[in-house]
């Protein structure tokens, strides 16, 4: 999956439809009732060198052998039942995980499917950096969920990528970045690893926990002093812990999610100036107000921010 890319293809007969399928998915093959049941096809990819995403409408009923080169996560609306390995199941009623050189086996009638594959290495990374152990090549235990509920999550979240990706996160790579996250951490949560996966759900659970406290803690307390280590301490963990956990949940670190509540708040000040007529207010006042000792570096964020200078955002609020 090299570079970022984007491509829209459709086959209105099964060799083409079988030879786009191969291009993306690597080992991939109709079975005999194809060829004289017909089969149109459309197909959207796009992805980076960590993840692929791709819908894909199956006009006409057929079964398929594939192997893929990646890890691959499936849902589908319509008829598609599948098996790899011991485990079989619907993939309209709930996600199923394909592995490398694992083998699986589709069966659908005028079915509509989305694929979220992973590099497996950049897979192996996630794991690591979110588990905080030493995840070596990732091998996963079941292509079935550990639970129901588990695949609901996993739903919601697929569900909420492809509606950030219709709305163009995927051209930006602190979004695309994002959805990475979120669709990495859900997968390693919703399967089976080999190894302790309640140990992992416990990590998470906490991580997820000790963010919220955080995220509260800092928008209460952006106006005062505070550091790492006082958000930390409010969260109930560590400074690593505490950055493990913003990292699960954003593109950015801690002290990165303070400066942006600054940021808005300065914003805030900017556009309704409080200021009293023999001391109005400066963009100078504003930037120490919400911890920004250098004028000029506050500038500059800023106008990355709002696409204006904090100077003319100031002279526009004050007429």
């Amino acid at each position: 999956m090299p570079g970022t890319f984007f491509t829209r293809d459709e086959a209105a007969d099964p060799e083409s439809a079988e030879e786009l399928l191969r291009r993306s998915y690597g080992d991939v093959s109709f079975g005999s009732d194809v060829r004289t049941s017909g089969l149109t096809y459309l197909e959207e990819l796009r992805g980076d060198e960590r993840m692929l995403l791709g819908r894909h409408r199956f006009g006409g009923d057929l079964s398929l052998s594939f192997d893929l080169p990646f890890i691959a996560v499936g849902l589908a609306r319509g008829r598609y039942r599948w098996r790899s390995g011991g485990d079989e199941g619907d993939l309209a009623a709930a996600p199923a995980l394909f592995q490398p050189e694992a083998g699986a086996h589709g069966v659908m009638d005028h079915a509509g499917v989305t694929v979220v594959a992973f590099d497996v290495r950049a897979l192996a990374r996630t794991a690591r950096a979110q588990f905080g152990d030493e995840v070596g090549a990732l091998e996963f235990v079941s292509a079935s969920s550990v639970s129901a509920h588990a695949a609901r999550h996993w739903r919601a979240v697929h569900d909420h990528a492809w509606r950030q990706v219709a709305a163009g996160a995927f051209d930006h790579p602190l979004q695309r970045a994002s959805l990475f996250r979120q669709l990495a951490v859900a997968t390693l949560e919703t399967f089976p690893l080999a190894g302790d996966h309640e140990a992992r759900r416990t990590t998470v659970a906490a991580r997820a926990a000790a963010f919220k406290r955080a995220v509260a803690y800092i928008d209460e307390h952006a106006s005062l002093p505070i550091t790492a280590d006082d958000i930390a301490l409010a969260a109930g963990t560590s400074v690593p812990e505490l950055t493990r956990a913003f990292d699960m949940h954003l593109p950015f670190a801690p002290l990165d999610y303070l400066r942006s509540v600054r940021l808005n708040a300065a914003h805030r000040d900017l556009i309704d100036p409080q200021g009293d007529d023999d001391a109005p207010l400066t963009v100078a006042d504003v930037a120490a107000r919400w911890g920004f000792p250098d004028e000029a570096t506050f500038g500059r964020l800023y106008r990355e921010r709002f696409g204006v200078a904090p100077e003319v955002q100031l002279r526009r609020s004050v007429g």
